[in-house]
């Protein structure tokens, strides 16, 4: 008696048969994968938004920051007294008296 042959299967011929055989299942299959790769796309994309949009918030507080302390210095070197204060010692201006005021009258 003479042993049958064994078949080896070949699972992945035979998979590939059945869904060819059935379109439905097969397209059905095949927008599975697309979908599936789709959200992978979609939340990678939505990933690195997201970082981008930490680096802006970060980078926009830095910036309101300095331009808070450009207000203060502004403010500071704005200052009546200070100004009045370089201009005496620095430029040795004198505030002139009554009659040294000259009115100058435009036609």
């Amino acid at each position: 008696m003479a042993k049958p042959a064994q078949r080896k299967p070949q699972l992945f011929l035979e998979i590939c048969q059945v869904l060819l055989a059935n379109k439905l299942t097969f397209l059905l299959l095949v927008s599975v994968f697309i979908s599936a790769l789709v959200v992978v796309q979609i939340t990678h994309s939505t990933r690195q938004q997201l970082i981008l949009q930490d680096k802006l918030l970060q980078q926009r507080d830095e910036l309101d920051l300095e331009w808070r302390y450009l207000l203060v210095e502004e403010e500071f070197y704005s200052q009546h007294a200070r100004i009045e204060e370089i201009a005496k010692t620095q430029l040795k201006m004198l505030r002139p008296t009554s009659k040294e005021e000259q009115v100058i009258e435009l036609p």
